[in-house]
C-alpha cells in the first residue's frame, strides 16, 4: 500500500511541474506580436481615421474594423490595441484569455487595466539599494 500511495505522488508532483512549464512557455504568436506595428491606415479600406489597430492571432495579422468583419476572421482570436501617451497598449483582461499574465506589471489607463506592449521608459537612474524589474529595470 506505502508504494501505491508513493507513486501516486511521484506522478502528481510530474503533473503539477509540467503543468508549471506548459504555463510558463510563451506561444510562438507572441514574439511576431510583439514586433508588429500598429496604427498605420488600411490599405484595402482607405476611409479616413481607419486605422490597423487589432490583431488576429490565427492569422499573425494586424488589420482594421472592416478587415476583421469579414467572415475570414469570424472564430478567429483578435486582440485590440489601444494607444496610450504614444504607446501601443493591450487590455489585461483581453491577453489573459491567450496567455498567463501574472508576472507582467499592468498599469491603469481610463480605469482600465492594460499592458505595455513594449517596456516603458523609467525616470532617472537606478541605485543599487533601489529594487528593480530584472528585465526593463523599472523601479518597483
Amino acid at each position: 500500500m506505502q508504494a501505491t500511495m508513493s507513486d501516486s505522488s511521484n506522478f502528481v508532483s510530474q503533473v503539477e511541474e509540467e503543468v508549471i512549464e506548459k504555463r510558463n512557455e510563451k506561444p510562438e504568436w507572441v514574439e511576431a506580436f510583439l514586433q508588429r506595428t500598429f496604427f498605420d491606415g488600411c490599405t484595402l479600406h482607405p476611409i479616413r481615421r481607419n486605422e490597423k489597430n487589432r490583431y488576429c492571432i490565427n492569422c499573425d495579422s494586424s488589420a482594421c474594423q472592416y478587415c476583421l468583419s469579414s467572415t475570414t476572421h469570424r472564430h478567429h482570436k483578435i486582440l485590440k490595441i489601444y494607444r496610450h501617451v504614444y504607446k501601443d497598449v493591450v487590455s489585461l483582461a483581453a491577453m489573459e484569455k491567450y496567455i498567463d499574465c501574472a508576472d507582467i506589471q499592468p498599469y491603469k489607463c481610463n480605469k482600465r487595466l492594460v499592458i505595455a506592449l513594449n517596456p516603458l521608459p523609467h525616470c532617472g537612474p537606478i541605485l543599487n539599494t533601489e529594487t528593480s524589474c530584472d528585465i526593463c529595470k523599472r523601479r518597483s
